[in-house]
């Protein structure tokens, strides 16, 4: 059968993954290094264990939540199908921001009200529409970064997705900035999107790592442009995993 049909049995003896292993939630994060992150995950939570070379598995006496790393739609599509047909209600997407908009600094963080897909994953599944993330999912981000953000503020809009970094021009730039999006990054709306359309609530949360509006790079980042950058992403995790527990169902 057509992988995107298959059932949870056949997904779940093709990946070996155990039945106590199998997820009730997922946070996916856009990352290019696995093992660093994972590493990184440890320092909180030192009893995860990895599931299916991907994955790590928290499991505190609650919901049992995968922490998959992803880069680009295509990936982020492929684990997002995996986790909602093997159990999980719940999808957040967390990673990185290039900002598109005069405000707002390196360390805020945007939890999006609309994502926008305009990559190749995204709009097989979205019809071109934009995707709505779940409302009580997103508020329950915010008030969990709130708690944590520390130097750093929590912002809203609109998100889009384009398919690669590598393509990324000028010109596209100012295309995203007319069309009033505040953040551009690879995996959301084909992770939102592949959540949605299997009736799981997702919602996400991205550190801004940049600013392409006012042409602040990542080539150009100072040391405290990458302390910051890694509080946010720290905090983010850290709501992603108590907005998921608080909101489960």
């Amino acid at each position: 059968m057509p992988y995107l049909d298959a059932e949870a049995a056949a997904l779940q003896r093709v990946f070996a993954i155990a039945d106590e292993d199998l997820p009730d939630a997922a946070v996916l994060v856009g990352q290019w290094d696995q093992g660093s992150y994972f590493e990184s995950v440890r320092r909180t939570w030192p009893d995860v264990r990895e599931i299916g070379g991907h994955s790590i598995l928290i499991n505190e006496g609650g919901p049992r939540i995968w922490i998959s790393v992803v880069f680009g739609g295509a990936m982020a599509a492929t684990m997002t199908h995996l986790a909602v047909k093997l159990g999980a209600r719940t999808v957040v997407q967390v990673g990185a921001i290039g900002g598109l908009t005069d405000s707002g600094q390196v360390g805020d963080v945007l939890v999006p009200g609309l994502v926008v897909g305009r990559d190749g994953v995204s709009r097989q599944l979205s019809r071109n529409r934009p995707i709505v993330p779940d409302e009580t999912l997103s508020a329950a981000l915010r008030e969990e970064l709130d708690a944590r953000l520390d130097g750093g503020s929590v912002r809203s809009g609109t998100v889009v997705s384009t398919t690669t970094i590598s393509l990324e021009r000028q010109i596209d730039v100012a295309r995203w900035r007319r069309a009033g999006y505040a953040g551009v990054e690879m995996e959301c709306a084909a992770t939102v999107g592949t959540a949605s359309y299997f009736g799981a609530a997702s919602a996400a949360a991205f550190v801004l790592m940049d600013n392409l509006a006012r042409r602040h790079t990542v080539f150009v980042l100072s040391d405290e442009d990458h302390r910051r950058i890694r509080a946010g992403k720290d905090a983010i995790l850290q709501a992603a995993v108590a907005a998921i527990v608080r909101t489960i169902s």
